[in-house]
């Protein structure tokens, strides 16, 4: 991996450069301390290494260090939109659309002669919101309905949703302003305020990943031609169907029929746990219908491996968390605590792979329930593993994860649910 990397800090609205992080296994520094709930001290904005050979940038939104409204990952997406040239190709999912701004970008760029493809959840047909009026003046532009009323474009279930946040860019620009080909940009923000620019989230963009590149188009290509499969079954490892391996990063698409795999506790079964081992889980919500990952984390804990979760919720309904999952974890002696408006979906792991420690990112757009599994449109992504003493991509989730956990409420079994 290359030793070049970044990541950048904002206090209030200045930005710092940080350095020389501490790896693991275990220092002090990487336990996640407490401070004062309510206080953010400082917010990570963005993150950027080498990772499986490929240039990646992560940005990340922490609305409380900006008065409660982030638009760093909005205003990225943007600026990939922007550089793309004419006679470039864009394709977008969009799982929900309210900020004017991403819809007048994406239209701008179909005027400058840039070829733009966009699938949206089917609820979004009969929005009224200005920026949805704006998307259909893509020429090429789809929502996502199904014949028994779902907002899926593959799922036919009734209550699916089209809930990918995916785009690709034939060419356009890093941060920095090189031209790169085959970019792919994916995480947990919607392009909305609620849950978006008002909420935690994190995004990947992967730069000059012709792999990665194509296997997502050809999820973009199933979800604009319709392409259904009996039981929902779109997700296949013995076919090959609904998922995407490259160097930099693997992706896994939803949805897979009932009673079969589960994408994320497969992921999570390559790791050995032990005493070096650190889990950190970032999730808007958590449910009871996803118990393999339950089971997951409670081996990850009997390994001896420390964990650390932040869940969503708010002081006045308490943590987006099933009473029987969080009494199993909070017994198996997993750090649970409550912030309000977290709309990240990751997990992040220093472990044993095989015979190696890695550090190593899993994010996406898949929540901990049933229906991110079997019945919408996700992608879950696992990054490369980073090795060594310099993991940019990981510290940059470290410190994202810390944002919002060393600012929200300690949950116990007494206070369920967590207020």
């Amino acid at each position: 991996m290359d030793s070049t990397w970044v990541i950048r800090r904002v206090v209030a609205v200045a930005v710092l450069t940080l350095a020389g992080m501490a790896c693991e296994p275990p220092r002090p520094e990487y336990v996640a301390h407490d401070v004062d709930v309510g206080t953010v001290e400082s917010a990570i904005s963005s993150a950027s290494g080498t990772v499986g050979g490929k240039l990646v940038w992560a940005h990340f939104n922490t609305p409380p260090a900006f008065g409660g409204r982030d638009y760093t990952i909005t205003e990225e997406l943007k600026r990939l939109i922007n550089n793309t040239p004419a006679g470039g190709t864009i394709r977008g999912a969009i799982h929900s659309l309210s900020i004017d701004g991403v819809a007048e970008t994406l239209v701008a760029a179909q005027a400058r002669g840039v070829s733009v493809w966009v699938v949206l959840d089917g609820k979004n047909a009969s929005s009224t919101d200005p920026a949805v009026t704006t998307i259909k003046q893509l020429t090429n532009h789809r929502f996502c309905t199904n014949s028994n009323g779902g907002g899926g474009c593959i799922s036919t279930s009734a209550a699916s949703n089209m809930h990918t946040k995916m785009f690709t860019f034939s060419q356009t620009t890093d941060p920095s302003g090189v031209a790169r080909p085959y970019v792919s940009w994916f995480g947990s923000a919607n392009l909305t305020y609620a849950s978006g620019s008002d909420a935690f989230n994190n995004t990947l963009t992967v730069y000059d990943a012709v792999t990665l590149f194509d296997g997502l188009n050809a999820n973009f290509s199933d979800m604009w031609n319709r392409r259904h499969y009996t039981n929902n079954d779109y997700y296949d490892s013995a076919s090959g169907r609904g998922y995407y391996l490259a160097t930099a990063a693997d992706a896994y698409a939803s949805p897979e029929a009932v009673g079969q795999t589960d994408t994320i506790v497969t992921r999570l079964n390559d790791v050995t746990p032990d005493a070096n081992c650190r889990l950190r889980i970032g999730m808007s919500f958590v449910t009871t219908g996803r118990p393999e990952i339950l089971n997951q984390v409670l081996r990850y804990r009997s390994g001896g491996c420390a964990v650390w979760m932040v869940v969503s919720g708010n002081a006045t309904d308490g943590i987006d968390m099933s009473l029987s999952v969080y009494n199993s974890l909070l017994d198996a002696g997993v750090n649970i605590r409550r912030h309000d408006k977290v709309h990240d979906k990751f997990f992040l792991v220093y472990g044993k792979y095989g015979t190696t420690y890695q550090y190593r990112v899993y994010t996406g757009s898949q929540n901990w329930s049933q229906d991110a599994l079997n019945e919408n449109e996700e992608i879950f992504v696992k990054m490369a593993g980073e090795t060594g003493t310099v993991h940019p991509l990981y510290d940059g989730f470290y410190n994202h994860f810390n944002d919002s956990y060393n600012t929200g409420v300690t949950c116990s079994k007494s206070n369920y649910p967590c207020r």
